[in-house]
């Protein structure tokens, strides 16, 4: 095998490795932070230098093309933030930073091992890998009860949800004779046992339904990102859900593509129903956290509508938009990071007169916010747009005209946000300050969300060449 081609994956399993070395002998806890943020660089340098490579390793069970490598860029670079921004945070909740960055790093890997897979049961693995990782992460505010309810409830949901990806796993295999999604292709496409490969198919849609919190799967997505630390809740919500959708586009169009009539419906549906219920709900919340969460909701609805177009063009239009979708989300919860290390609160109405304490943080949170509702110029729009067009392009233009209709739906919950900084009253009128950190992770958030909306031609061009079978 050569090695080089797993070397994103090897850097940053010795850089989980290292943080733990580092947090039991250094007595500075920021250089745990720093080891992390070097290795995972390392390893996003490495993971750039793949893109054009298309090759099997470990018996084609993993393959290293452009879809995979994509996917470990978006999750690296997500990684690359959470070592940045994250730092005054566990200080103030006195987190213990060397598990918490190392469960971090290796919950990252587990995401790039889901989004590299062919082969049902190294997605399995690299899926528990991410999970169980996530279910630590989720409790880690050992002092606040919400977290360790977060916890809990991400951690039983999550073990069914295990349970009936298994299952699916299982009939395929059953149906196949082998858990390679080729060769599960070709033999539903010879046409024996549909049924069998119908039930799988509502088996793994409802499995990873809930990993990437699509309606009604999504019960235990507000509350485990509301309780959950803030940095991981900016994790789970772009590069968790970034992998559960990875993981469906392999599944669906790949080994299970014979059969897309039966399932694609069923998809555009559940996207329909997800959009909906995220931005209605969203409305009625108070905590930014949740307020976000329930917008994440709405954002897997969106994305979902390239899972059940299923062309060329959709899962193009679905890799922009996670891209553009990472760091718009990243930004905004510098944001809610930055406001909570001086407001511990972290209540929509402690966004109050942040215009005046912070002022660019305020218009950074207002790029951000207009790009999630999809004004332009900004990469929400475009992402929107092209999602839109492929949906149109396909037929299903009723789930286009109702994505315009969520996208209108969803101003006033990001609005009320925009109100409380600009107009709203407080009492408090020092100056907030951020760790310089913070300050890089939000620029580079709003410098990509401007320029994927301004020039997104070369990244599309690029994008419609990525091929999910290489």
């Amino acid at each position: 095998m050569d090695y080089a081609l797993f070397l994103p994956e090897i850097i940053l399993t010795v850089t989980g490795l290292l943080i733990i070395l580092a947090d039991s002998f250094a007595s500075d806890k920021r250089s745990v932070a720093f080891t992390g943020f070097v290795g995972t660089a390392a390893a996003l340098v490495a993971a750039v230098t793949l893109f054009g490579n298309s090759e099997p390793i470990w018996r084609n069970m993993i393959y290293v093309d452009d879809f995979a490598v994509f996917f470990k860029v978006v999750f690296l670079s997500v990684l690359l933030a959470l070592f940045l921004f994250s730092g005054e945070y566990l200080e103030k909740r006195r987190v213990k930073v060397g598990e918490f960055y190392a469960l971090s790093a290796f919950a990252t890997l587990g995401a790039m091992l889901v989004a590299a897979s062919y082969n049902l049961i190294t997605i399995y693995l690299g899926l528990e890998l991410l999970t169980i990782s996530s279910y630590v992460l989720a409790g880690m505010l050992k002092t606040d009860p919400r977290s360790g309810e977060a916890s809990l409830k991400f951690f039983l949901v999550g073990a069914l949800t295990s349970g009936v990806v298994l299952y699916g796993i299982s009939l395929l295999y059953g149906l196949a004779g082998s858990t390679d999604l080729r060769q599960v292709a070709g033999v539903i496409a010879g046409g024996e046992n549909s049924a069998l490969a119908v039930a799988a198919t509502v088996f793994l849609i409802a499995g990873f339904g809930f990993k990437v919190a699509a309606v009604p799967f999504h019960m235990w997505a507000p509350d485990a990102y509301d309780g959950a630390p803030t940095p991981v809740s900016a994790f789970l919500i772009t590069a968790s859900e970034a992998a559960g959708f990875a993981a469906l586009l392999r599944i669906l169009l790949v080994g299970l593509g014979p059969v897309t009539a039966h399932w694609q419906l069923a998809v555009a549906i559940l996207a329909a129903v997800t959009m909906t219920y995220g931005n209605v709900t969203a409305i009625l919340q108070t905590r930014t956290k949740r307020m976000l969460a329930y917008s994440a909701i709405a954002q897997a609805g969106y994305v979902l509508v390239g899972v059940a177009v299923a062309t060329q063009a959709s899962v193009s239009a679905m890799l922009f938009y996670l891209l553009a979708y990472a760091f718009m989300t990243v930004g905004a919860f510098a944001v809610v990071i930055f406001l909570s290390n001086h407001i511990p609160g972290e209540e929509i109405d402690d966004f109050k007169g942040l215009a005046r304490r912070a002022p660019g943080f305020a218009l950074a949170m207002v790029v951000l916010l207009v790009s999630l509702v999809g004004i332009p110029p900004t990469a929400g729009f475009f992402g929107k747009f092209v999602l839109f067009r492929s949906a149109v392009e396909a037929g299903f233009t009723w789930l286009a005209q109702l994505m315009v209709l969520n996208s209108v739906i969803s101003v006033p919950y990001y609005y009320r946000v925009i109100r409380n900084m600009y107009l709203g009253e407080t009492e408090r009128a020092e100056p907030l300050s951020a760790r310089p950190g913070l300050k890089v992770v939000l620029g580079v958030s709003v410098a990509v969300t401007l320029l994927l909306g301004i020039f997104p031609e070369p990244l599309v061009r690029f994008l419609s060449a990525v091929q999910l079978v290489p």
